[in-house]
């Protein structure tokens, strides 16, 4: 059971886990099919797993990437106000390496992954400005990114 749940008709709470995957100058995202919104690969964590083992789990159900090497990088909690909805989202963003040899690297345009219902896509970090990338907070802290040596805790509140 996913740590997800509604305070009532208009307000719910989500614990997700999110991977920040670089490779030569570009960051990996995915969308929803039926949608423009891009966000970074991951999910929301199951009861009683860490948000280290959801991404694990997430990526090789989504790319069937074994992730060995990830280190927390981002803590964000994320008020959102749209369409009469107040959603609250605490994220936690993982630094994550992959094996050279996945043939996730070798994409150029969009793929689909494992997982239907999406597309992924490789953009570079310069480029990000051209996407509708969300939560709104994510660009900005990609292209700060750098060498990420410590834990930084972002708090957003948007209306839409």
């Amino acid at each position: 059971m996913m740590i997800k749940f509604s305070i009532d008709d208009d307000r719910s709470f989500h614990l997700r886990s999110a991977a920040i995957i670089q490779h030569n100058g570009r960051v990996l995202f995915q969308r929803p099919v039926d949608s423009e919104n891009w966000f970074l690969p991951g999910g929301r964590v199951e009861h009683f797993e860490s948000t280290e083992e959801t991404l694990k789990r997430e990526l090789i159900e989504e790319f069937n990437l074994q992730a060995d090497h990830m280190k927390l990088c981002r803590v964000v909690e994320y008020f959102l106000e749209a369409e009469n909805k107040k959603i609250q989202e605490l994220g936690m963003h993982y630094l994550v390496e992959i094996p050279e040899h996945h043939t996730l690297k070798d994409y150029k345009d969009e793929f689909k992954g494992l997982e239907d219902g999406y597309i992924h896509r490789w953009i570079e970090i310069n480029e990000l400005d051209q996407y509708k990338i969300v939560p709104e907070f994510v660009v900005p802290q990609l292209q700060k990114l750098g060498d990420s040596s410590n834990v930084e805790h972002t708090v957003l509140a948007v209306v839409r």
